[in-house]
């Protein structure tokens, strides 16, 4: 159970709000322009806008927050011992920053005692700032927000980040989903996720998942009113799979991927 003053939460979600923008806005210096890609692995791009981003994330943080540990996708992880850790993917979606599609986002995660009390996910070219903490509920652009009422998978609309990686990690599943669903659509990354938490979309999955692509989420999707686990059902699924939902259609959801793996 997390156990910090709301005060205090509501000053590191105001603070990291301001952050994703701020990094935000140094991605747009670079986005739709011709720049250089290195791969740091097969299929895992990066730009120096990634890197910049997360320099300057990491500069705000050790100058407000010194004594706070930091995990950054980009950099090498800063331990201090704290109970706080900040958790930074500075460009979610670095496949469609790249090809010059507006559906990236900055993350910005905030864990205490290593589970995320506070989350940000900022789309810089969409203008859309979703944040949250642990018992302040959500906000989009700084209004409260709530995921959909939709009551059964027949009239959902889901999204995942991309078919064929679905198809690659969970044979069957994503062919079984599309199935079910009213409407599936794809390129989704971040954002897909912020659209569930606003009632927008009403499911969203993903194979593979980072810590620092899913520690943000948590507390987004939660306190929107909707529920985050992974592919499997397992609570808290950092470093995994992930399943988000406005929390109704959850185990109806998970029902449809455990019938496949039954098979």
């Amino acid at each position: 159970m997390i156990i910090v003053r709301k005060t205090e939460l509501k000053e590191l979600m105001d603070f990291a709000v301001q952050t994703a923008v701020g990094a935000g806005n140094i991605t747009l210096e670079y986005f739709g322009k011709a720049i250089e890609v290195r791969m740091k692995a097969e299929d895992d791009p990066v730009t120096i806008a990634d890197k910049r981003a997360e320099q300057y994330i990491r500069e705000r943080i050790g100058s407000r927050f010194p004594s706070h540990s930091i995990l950054g996708e980009e950099y090498a992880q800063k331990n201090t011992g704290s109970p706080f850790k900040w958790v930074i993917d500075p460009i979610d979606g670095t496949q469609s920053f790249i090809h010059g599609v507006p559906l990236y986002a900055v993350l910005v995660a905030v864990e205490y005692e290593g589970v995320p009390a506070v989350g940000v996910v900022h789309c810089p070219p969409l203008l859309e700032t979703a944040s949250a903490a642990t018992g302040l509920g959500c906000y989009h652009n700084g209004a409260r927000c709530q995921v959909s009422k939709t009551a059964s998978l027949g009239n959902a609309w889901a999204h995942v980040t991309d078919i064929a990686e679905l198809q690659r990690y969970r044979p069957g599943v994503a062919e079984r989903v599309i199935s079910k669903v009213k409407h599936c659509r794809t390129w989704g990354d971040a954002y897909g996720y912020l659209l569930v938490a606003t009632g927008r979309a009403d499911a969203m999955l993903d194979p593979v998942m980072n810590e620092w692509d899913i520690a943000p989420l948590m507390p987004i999707i939660v306190e929107a009113g909707g529920r985050l686990t992974d592919l499997d059902g397992r609570p808290n699924p950092v470093g995994a799979s992930a399943l988000a939902t406005n929390g109704i259609l959850h185990d109806e959801m998970l029902d449809v991927i455990k019938s496949i793996m039954k098979h």
